[in-house]
């Protein structure tokens, strides 16, 4: 091999090592740089659900049951419709004003929903589940829930409501 030839070959390795070395590092940097950028995002978390923010008809349903709880009676007739049917455990019938005057009277102190199950219909959703109250003299009871979500321009809209009592 000649001088010049020998020369040539060593550039040649020092150029293919400089792009080796660069490409590594670039690779590097972007390997870093994913890492990093997975774990935060552009936006807030949403945290607790509400009715601003809870995509799934079961937070409404939650949403309707804290309010009440809480005794936010502006957020609980606002999401109920006006022609709004309920019927409470003992099996009255009772319309939207009649409903808020009901749980008024009524002291909730800790809820519990379970076996919940959504059946979309349309521009309404059906919601059962199970609802168990430590409230006044409810308490320790737990009742079959059928619930009518309805979506209207403004959001949802509870629209029909009804507890019946599981035997136990």
């Amino acid at each position: 091999m000649t001088l010049i030839s020998q020369m040539a070959t060593d550039r040649f390795r020092r150029s293919h090592w400089k792009r080796f070395v660069f490409r590594g590092i670039l690779l590097l940097v972007l390997a870093c740089f994913s890492m990093a950028s997975t774990g935060c995002t552009l936006w807030k978390d949403p945290g607790k659900p509400n009715w601003n923010n809870s995509p799934a008809a079961e937070h409404h349903e939650r949403s309707i049951w804290q309010a009440i709880r809480e005794k936010n009676w502006k957020d609980v007739e606002h999401h109920l419709a006006s022609m709004f049917v309920g019927v409470d455990t003992e099996g009255k019938k009772f319309d939207r004003e009649a409903w808020v005057a009901h749980w008024k009277n009524v002291q909730i102190r800790d809820l519990s929903i379970g076996e919940i199950s959504v059946q979309p219909n349309g521009a309404d959703m059906v919601i059962t589940y199970e609802l168990r109250l430590d409230a006044d003299s409810l308490t320790g009871k737990t009742f079959r829930v059928v619930s009518v979500w309805q979506e209207v321009k403004k959001g949802w809209i509870l629209t029909a409501q009804s507890l019946t009592p599981v035997a136990q």
